[in-house]
């Protein structure tokens, strides 16, 4: 569909469906694109603010600077110790790591990459919103502080918005750590390097010069101001659209100059933006169960530039209140501490590093607080417990009744004020057409969704899997909303009892956090005040009624309770499998049972799950996610239901039968268990089998 084709689509729609220029907070910054000239707007001169302490250097000063520092002159005496290598060869190595990992900005290609986006974005996107206020919050302190960008990660486009919104409001650009699957892209890798992009290893390990490289780098451009530094505090792009939990060594290294007095402040600006629909979302699905993403490569972009014909409706990008480093740590942390030692070798201290461990957590919830919520995202939540299809006036009164109590627990709705919500959901489903579709009788269903074509030798089975987690991940984007009081309402639904006592709801609110917490994002230490905020809320807004410190349970089931319990139905019961699978690996060795690869036990986990949805036995196809088997596995590991050990390197896992045992018992409590049967597997025949002790 060429733009102009598309742009006379959108038209025939009720023009109060099409969003505005202007719309609550945000401004579209595409629409005088779509009637402007291209090429004026990428050579036209920027009036771009500096920091005020900031000494202009040239990419080849900054490595200069980088090698010349006390932090990797330091590294390289004792790479030379360590390995008897010369220091010529050790320096050289240095600096081979610094030459494969630096930016180097150029305006050439900025601009000429800038052209570039702005006809990609003119093909994919209605339209592009950007809270003005909170773009001029960033403009008021880029000459006062160095500045931490910290945008969620759902999409590879992520990076480029953020860089396009930065171009066009005149605002320095970003640079931006980068994984190295770019770097291999002929061409792209070199344009992303010369537009900002710093790339770095996904993993450092015990690499001590690595580490002092990349420590010198980034905080040499921190302390100096050159230009914002952009990084994902979740660390990778989330596959299912949920926000992952936070990784520390980036913020760590960022942070590290301020706790050691070398600058008087940073300012984190956390960043939410929020899909419409995502480009990846076929991939994600089937990368989800397992089959492997494709290699980037510039061959591969060409081949997918014909995503350029969809339609990818609106996104929102929405910058969230500064936070200044100095402010939050005040009262907390002592940085006179470090003045005894020399700065480059001084670790943190442990009040630093939790209080870097709460900033990382806080900013992923704020992220979360800042998402926009489409429709879409709350039709999905409906279409994911109506496998067999809803007609659309269902669909209609159900949303309606789920955008209240989003809205209640303080979700950003995207929703036009004057239109009726049947109106709305059919522009919702024409844009996800390729996920649902609307039968004569105005009955929505899932339509068959092709897998990508490098997922070869893909079953019917794993087809219809990954058509329901597509349609999971717009569904996963709202579910933070919901997941504090559902952790009661489980608790409710689930009950036996006439009353529950504070006591034993706190109980059973803390099991189900220990569980979910590496599906869900917890500040560590906020659970009581968590646990009390839900039950308020929903003894205000959802109809539990409690009777001085106890929960009279037969009056508090109702809709609210069970409906936020059958969302998270999934999870419960993919873990409670997961370790009923466990409890099955019951071969000891040295009179422990086998150990296996977490890779293994996954694998294996998701093909019993896949038997059991084939058998009937359960109907949940997201449980074949292998993001859920792994998040499960983890959660066991941290709550001593697996144990872990090393051999040459590789880590292996097994049960820890008496204590799975008990955390299997307290699952079960919580949701309806299917009757299994006994099973085994065969993992070279990929065949299920009956045996197993469950």
């Amino acid at each position: 569909m060429t733009e102009q084709s598309r742009n006379a689509w959108i038209s025939k729609d009720d023009p109060k469906l099409v969003s505005s220029r202007q719309k609550d907070i945000f401004e579209d910054i595409l629409e005088d694109r779509k009637n402007g000239r291209d090429i004026g707007y990428v050579l036209r001169t920027r009036d771009v603010p500096t920091f005020k302490l900031n000494k202009k250097r040239t990419p080849s000063e900054v490595k200069t600077h980088v090698m010349a520092s006390d932090r990797v002159q330091f590294a390289i005496e004792q790479a030379c110790i360590e390995t008897k290598l010369p220091r010529e060869e050790v320096t050289a190595e240095a600096l081979s790591i610094l030459d494969e990992m630096a930016h180097n900005q150029s305006m050439t290609a900025i601009r000429g990459f800038a052209f570039f986006l702005m006809k990609i974005f003119k093909s994919l996107y209605r339209r592009i919103y950007v809270n003005a206020d909170g773009i001029q919050k960033v403009r008021d302190m880029v000459k006062e502080y160095p500045i931490l960008l910290m945008p969620t990660h759902r999409s590879y486009m992520d990076f480029l918005l953020m860089s396009y919104v930065f171009y066009h409001y005149d605002l320095p650009l970003p640079v931006i750590a980068a994984a190295m699957d770019f770097m291999g892209m002929k061409g792209v890798g070199w344009l992303l390097r010369n537009s900002g992009a710093f790339y770095i290893r996904r993993s450092f390990g015990d690499d001590h010069l690595y580490w002092a490289v990349f420590t010198e780098y980034v905080q040499s451009q921190i302390c100096n101001g050159d230009a914002p530094i952009e990084f994902y505090v979740e660390g990778t792009r989330s596959r299912t659209s949920k926000s992952y939990t936070p990784k520390f060594g980036m913020l760590s290294a960022a942070l590290e100059p301020y706790f050691k007095s070398h600058i008087p402040d940073i300012m984190v600006v956390p960043c939410s933006i929020s899909y419409d629909r995502i480009l990846e979302e076929s991939l994600y699905a089937y990368e989800l169960l397992g089959v492997p993403k494709p290699k980037e490569s510039t061959s591969g972009l060409l081949k997918a530039r014909k995503i350029l014909d969809e339609d990818f409706g609106n996104v929102h990008i929405n910058f969230g209140e500064p936070i200044s480093i100095r402010k939050y740590t005040e009262g907390f942390v002592d940085r006179s501490l470090h003045n005894l030692a020399p700065r480059y070798m001084a670790s943190l201290t442990h009040q630093e590093q939790d209080i870097i461990k709460k900033l990382a957590h806080q900013m992923v919830l704020t992220h979360q607080k800042h998402m926009v919520v489409s429709p879409w995202a709350m039709m999905a939540m409906v279409l994911m417990q109506s496998q067999e299809g809803i007609t659309l006036r269902q669909l209609a009164r159900e949303v309606d009744w789920l955008k209240r109590q989003a809205a209640n627990l303080g979700a950003y709705i995207d929703w036009p004020a004057s239109e009726s919500a049947e109106s709305i959901l059919r522009e919702n489903l024409r844009l996800h057409s390729n996920i649902v579709k609307v039968t004569g009788e105005d009955v929505v269903e899932l339509v068959q969704v092709a897998p990508p074509a490098h997922a070869k030798a893909t079953d019917a089975l794993m087809i219809t899997a990954g058509q329901h987690l597509m349609l999971s991940l717009y569904r996963n984007h709202i579910l933070h909303v919901f997941v504090r009081p559902a952790m009661i309402a489980i608790s409710v639904n689930s009950s036996c009892q006439e009353r529950l006592s504070m006591n034993e709801l706190f109980t059973k609110y803390s099991f189900l956090e220990q569980l979910l917490c590496r599906d869900f994002v917890f500040i560590p230490g906020n659970t009581r005040s968590d646990f009390e905020m839900a039950l308020l809320t929903l003894t205000h807004m959802c109809g539990v009624v409690m009777d001085k410190d106890e929960l009279l349970v037969a009056q508090s089931v109702n809709k609210h309770t069970t409906f936020y319990s059958h969302i998270f139905e999934p999870f419960l019961l993919g873990y409670w499998i997961l370790c009923q699978y466990l409890l099955s690996n019951h071969p000891k060795v040295g009179g422990k049972p086998l150990a296996k690869t977490q890779k293994t036990l996954v694998k294996e986990a998701q093909m019993l799950t896949a038997r059991l949805i084939q058998e009937g036995v359960v109907k949940h196809y997201e449980m074949l996610s292998l993001d859920m088997m792994n998040n499960g596995l983890h959660a066991l590991f941290h709550m001593g239901g697996v144990c872990k050990e090393r051999r040459d390197g590789v880590a292996y896992m097994y049960p820890n039968t008496r204590r799975l045992s008990n955390i299997t018992d307290q699952l079960g409590q919580f949701i309806d268990v299917p009757p299994l049967p006994s099973v085994s597997i065969n993992l070279h025949s990929k065949t299920v089998t009956v045996n197993a002790k469950l």
